[in-house]
């Protein structure tokens, strides 16, 4: 005689309670057993950071020996890249928190990221426009590129906004002489413009745009001075291009929000921090260095909204301490095990056939039955 098993018509809440139990504990399993993945291009990243924390040290001894000591209650990592509050040649109100994040030698990893997701290759020509405002960023996109073994032509702004390279006697230009000197880069800027409003520092003293012009003569600048903001994107498009000679530009390097650069508030809320391929469609009619870039097909490394830039790369916003080369997410992240998820969906996957389909599920939902049936009796 064949023996016959009662399967109950639906499965059990038992049942149904035991399948969420595991799930749950594969789901704990799976976040508690990350591995720490290294990223791509590390030695890389790591070349680039300890050149740009040489070059923050080089920097920040000049300052201290020839300009004004690090004030510690602005510049409270004592990194020597942040400036005054205020100063004759400060074009613009700037955000103290956005300098302090900048003071990490890891952004130039950043830059080294980014210019490889680019496409960029030895030997490949990048554009750069840097801006007094952020000399840090200004020093890790410089360093980034030679790391990479790139050819590059830069183009700076003179002037800064608060807290940025606004001492007189020692603006981005007098910086990047420091660290030539130093042997950290290899060349200044090619051209150069006052900065600040219009690309002309109009709105500060006489005074302060007298000592940006003899900024940019002292360090053998040649100069961009336009009467019209149309005028100087021209101008700065003709100094890549010159550089250029036919050849490609691999990518644009923009660091800061100079109008010139990356247009008006409206234009720059249209762009993410970091790379960008494509412009925005409701963008197209704002000039600027950028757009052009991104019309002619160049990607675009945005280093602006520093501090949103710096959550995604998992580096500290206004670190109290000069952070070390090789840390953030740009050299390595937390990621889930692909084996052990691969496994334990596996076996989640057999579990559930298991108590659905096989006897244990009836079993145990039949077990259930007839202790609720014992419980009524009693």
């Amino acid at each position: 005689m064949q023996k016959l098993y009662w399967r109950p018509a639906r499965i059990s809440s038992l049942v149904h309670l035991l399948v969420a139990i595991i799930a749950v504990a594969i789901l704990l399993s799976v976040e508690r057993f990350q591995v720490v993945q290294v990223q791509h291009h590390f030695e890389k990243k790591l070349q680039a950071a300890n050149r740009m924390h040489q070059g923050m040290e080089a920097i920040r001894l000049h300052r201290i020996k020839n300009v004004a000591p690090v004030d510690r209650e602005v510049d409270p990592a004592d990194s020597g890249m942040i400036g005054a509050a205020n100063s004759s040649i400060t074009t613009s109100t700037g955000s103290l928190a956005a300098k302090r994040t900048t003071a990490n030698p890891n952004w130039a990893a950043v830059i080294v990221d980014q210019l490889l997701e680019a496409g960029v290759q030895p030997g490949d020509l990048v554009a750069v426009g840097v801006s007094g405002s952020f000399p840090a960023l200004n020093l890790a996109a410089v360093v980034g590129a030679e790391v990479l073994e790139l050819d590059f032509v830069s183009i700076a702004s003179a002037g800064a906004s608060s807290f940025g390279a606004n001492f007189s006697a020692l603006t981005w230009l007098d910086m990047e002489r420091v660290l030539i000197d130093e042997k950290i880069i290899s060349r200044a800027s090619t051209a150069g413009s006052l900065g600040g409003t219009l690309d002309r520092a109009i709105g500060i003293p006489a005074s302060g745009r007298k000592r940006l012009r003899a900024a940019l003569d002292r360090n053998d600048i040649a100069v961009i001075d336009v009467d019209e903001e149309i005028s100087s994107i021209d101008q700065r498009m003709k100094v890549y291009g010159d550089y250029a000679a036919g050849r490609r530009i691999a990518a644009y390097i923009n660091v800061g929000g100079s109008l010139v650069s990356i247009g008006p508030k409206s234009a720059k809320r249209l762009y993410r921090p970091g790379l960008n391929f494509k412009p925005n469609p409701r963008g197209i009619g704002v000039d600027s260095v950028m757009m052009r870039f991104l019309r002619d097909g160049v990607p675009v490394i945005n280093m602006s909204k520093v501090v949103a830039l710096a959550d995604r790369y998992g580096m500290p916003v206004e670190p109290t301490e000069l952070p070390p080369a090789g840390s953030g997410l740009v050299f390595e992240k937390r990621e889930h095990s692909r084996p052990l998820v691969a496994g334990l969906l596996i076996f989640l996957l057999f579990t559930l056939y298991g108590l659905l389909k096989l006897e244990l599920g009836a079993r145990i939902s039949a077990l259930g039955g007839r202790r609720r049936q014992m419980e009524r009796m009693v």
